[in-house]
């Protein structure tokens, strides 16, 4: 429970960080957040591969917003999206094989979580940012909402697979140890 407060917590804070902060304070906060994810938290070594999925897709994915017209950056980096919205993508990976993990048992409610508190937290960041999102605001929200839907329930399968790959390859380590000791 307490790796899993401090997960959420981690991520919390850095999304004010990274919205509010900026891209110093965002890569800052980042590293520091890595390093305790790691220290603290992760446990399957397998997530480095989640978090590279999750930060790739999410980027492609807020790229391709952008390219469409669907939201405008003002600080828009070389890949199109702000430093710290990459940043914001790795930490939202962390919480996939953690507090986000219960989430796999209710694939059917995946989606429409996604559907819903994926675009709000796009409108929150706009307020706080000088990114904007598109007019009307209902097409962009839509076109999030349908985004968020199809994509998040592929990284809540994703991270219980590795999580179940990585229990199945410890389980495999100790029946190999114990036949190796007789």
């Amino acid at each position: 429970m307490k790796k899993m407060l401090l997960n959420i917590s981690l991520f919390e804070i850095g999304w004010l960080v990274c919205v509010l902060g900026g891209n110093t304070y965002a890569i800052a906060y980042t590293l520091v957040a890595l390093v305790l994810h790691y220290r603290l938290v992760m446990n399957n070594p397998l997530e480095w591969k989640l978090l590279a999925a999750v930060v790739a897709v999410g980027c492609l994915w807020d790229w391709t917003m952008v390219m469409v017209g669907v939201i405008h950056y003002g600080e828009a980096g070389s890949f199109g999206i702000p430093i710290w919205l990459v940043c914001l993508w790795l930490l939202f990976a962390t919480t996939f094989m953690h507090c986000l993990l219960w989430l796999r048992r209710y694939l059917w409610l995946v989606p429409v979580l996604a559907a819903v508190l994926g675009p709000i937290t796009y409108w929150a960041g706009t307020a706080l940012t000088d990114a904007e999102l598109a007019a009307p605001l209902y097409q962009s929200l839509g076109v999030m909402a349908l985004g968020w839907a199809v994509l998040f329930p592929f990284a809540v399968i994703y991270a219980g697979k590795l999580d179940n790959e990585y229990a199945s390859k410890q389980q495999d380590d100790r029946a190999q140890a114990r036949s190796a000791a007789v």
